[in-house]
């Protein structure tokens, strides 16, 4: 499957990995949904920052 947005594929890419991380890294159940939405949180706002930074030396 080909996404045609690069926002959406980010968005689908920082959620499995977040999943997987949470299962791994965390053991209650509790932690790992916490853990796993602060951690994609994280990513979808760095990665979008990081864009947004790259866009100004186009």
């Amino acid at each position: 499957m080909i996404l045609k947005s690069h926002i959406l594929s980010m968005v689908l890419y920082a959620f499995f990995v977040c999943v997987v991380l949470a299962l791994i890294r965390r053991d209650e159940r509790k932690t790992q949904i916490k853990y796993a939405l602060s951690l994609f949180v994280i990513m979808v706002i760095g990665a979008t920052i990081f864009g947004w930074f790259m866009f100004l030396f186009i």
